[in-house]
């Protein structure tokens, strides 16, 4: 029998729960060990509503821990680099929250310091493991549609400025913020992603992006379009401001499209729909929770070597493609 892999979560974060500490519990070759946040008292009520049974005194203690073999990072944005960093060279492997860093400089060093202590780092994108997502992938591989030639990502949901009395950090600059970081991250890599299920190794080029500035440095919203060698295009919208949610991947071929209603969550409903020479067919895909197939598929990983695809190059490669697009919406990198 293989040793239950240990995590330990660092920062008493509300996606937490939902995120790793419920997926996990639903599987036997791993637990939940212990917490730490800035704030032990809130650390030892997190761990009490999430049944962890160890706390420690500071993220250093957690990442030094006899009992942690995986650190899970879902800090904020700017903290990403330091603690992950921190836990690789702690000899802990580690699973951080996306996105992955403030810019992709800081990206690369992370993949470099994994490579170098031999630990393994993964990107908590969620979605890609989920049978929705790949269905995707594999109808666009298969050619149902053709070849790829235009691609639309658009997370737009509305957020509040504060939380439960505290200033949102996805609306400041010092912590990383922004409409393209935490939402637009997901648009980004659904389009990379469909165009290079059609046409392999193919990164974009940032066309033209505009960002709605609110407060400074911060956008409130972002539009991008994008082009890549093949001839393809792509949209990317996110927004913190736009009242009606919007959370959609639209896929145009030469023979046909898809759309995707809910690539990121569908386990809270979502709808596929595809259109061809044959037909329309459009459902729903039941398949559980996107976060269990990503725990699931890190745990294996770690424990069996299979493949976890969001990590390394890949990590890097969507954090290249947001600083295009920040630079050219004329905004600072995140982290400068």
């Amino acid at each position: 029998m293989t040793s239950p892999l240990r995590f330990g979560v660092l920062g008493a974060a509300r996606i937490a729960p939902k995120a790793l500490i419920a997926p996990i519990a639903k599987i036997d070759s791993a637990t939940v060990t212990r917490v730490a946040a800035r704030d032990k008292g809130r650390a030892e009520a997190f761990a009490a509503d999430n049944d962890i049974p160890e706390v420690s005194d500071s993220y250093e203690a957690l990442i030094n821990a006899d009992d942690v073999d995986v650190v899970y990072n879902p800090l904020p944005m700017h903290l990403h680099k330091e603690w992950t960093i921190a836990a690789l060279r702690a000899g802990k492997h580690v699973l951080c929250e996306k996105p992955f860093a403030s810019n992709a400089a800081e990206a690369a060093e992370m993949v470099r310091v994994a490579e170098e202590t031999g630990q393994i780092l993964g990107e908590a994108f969620h979605h890609w493991y989920h049978p929705m997502f790949q269905r995707i992938l594999r109808l666009i591989e298969q050619g149902t549609i053709g070849d790829v030639t235009r691609a639309e990502g658009y997370f737009n949901i509305a957020i509040r400025e504060e939380y439960d009395g505290r200033p949102d950090i996805r609306w400041d600059y010092a912590a990383s913020g922004g409409s393209l970081m935490d939402l637009g991250c997901y648009s980004t890599i659904w389009v990379r992603h469909a165009v290079q299920a059609s046409a392999r190794g193919e990164e974009p080029t940032v066309i033209t992006a505009t960002a709605t500035e609110r407060p400074a440095k911060i956008d409130a919203d972002m539009k991008a379009e994008l082009s890549f060698a093949s001839g393809a295009t792509a949209r990317v919208e996110s927004s913190m401001i736009q009242p009606d949610g919007d959370v959609r991947l639209e896929v145009i071929g030469t023979k046909g499209s898809i759309t995707a209603l809910n690539p990121l969550a569908p386990q809270n409903g979502n709808t596929l729909t595809v259109r061809n020479s044959s037909g329309e067919s459009s459902g729903q895909i039941d398949a559980g929770s996107t976060y269990e197939h990503m725990c699931r598929a890190f745990v294996d990983h770690v424990q069996l070597g299979t493949p976890f695809f969001t990590s390394g190059a890949e990590s890097v490669a969507n954090m290249v493609a947001i600083d295009a697009m920040y630079l050219a919406a004329g905004l600072p990198l995140r982290g400068e």
